[in-house]
Order: C-alpha cells, then sequence, then structure tokens
C-alpha cells in the first residue's frame, strides 16, 4: 500500500509554545492560555480552552519579550486542538 502524498505547502517543526488566545470580537480580558505543539510558515496545531469552529478569526500573543501578536484563521478543529492559518502579524 503507497504510502499518503504530504501536500502540505511548509514543513512542520515540533515545538511547546506557550500562546495566548483571543478570538475575534472579544475584549482583550477574554484572552486565554493555549499551546502550540507543531509550527511552520504558514500556521500552527493549537491546543486551548476555548470554542472556535473552522473560519473563526483569532489572535494570538506569543510569550516574547515583545509580546508578538499574529492573526490567525481556525482551518481545522477536532474538540480543543485546532488547526491554524497564520493571516498577518499585528502591529501594536
Amino acid at each position: 500500500m503507497p504510502l499518503p502524498q504530504n501536500t502540505r505547502r511548509w514543513p512542520r517543526h515540533p515545538v511547546d509554545l506557550q500562546v495566548r488566545v483571543l478570538a475575534a470580537g472579544e475584549s482583550p480580558e477574554t484572552m486565554v492560555p493555549g499551546r502550540g505543539t507543531e509550527m511552520s510558515e504558514g500556521g500552527m496545531l493549537l491546543y486551548a480552552g476555548i470554542l472556535l469552529n473552522p473560519g473563526d478569526m483569532l489572535e494570538l500573543e506569543f510569550s516574547t519579550p515583545s509580546h508578538s501578536r499574529m492573526q490567525a484563521v481556525v482551518r481545522y478543529r477536532d474538540g480543543y486542538c485546532f488547526g491554524l492559518e497564520f493571516i498577518a502579524p499585528i502591529t501594536a
């Protein structure tokens, strides 16, 4: 049986990143903690205790000295595991 072909645009890399997640339209006080476990140039796999569905927009804040922020869209959901596509960095 042939192996399935990888159709991803960018290779994924294992990571262990703490992030904060803000669903579109929510106030900054409703940011919830999350954890990224795989990352590529175009997106990441996120685990977070927030109700999101494919197509939902969100903002991610990475735990860096400058608190980098990125806008993303949910492309996949399985429980509280989300496949995200990065849209654009957010400038403060």
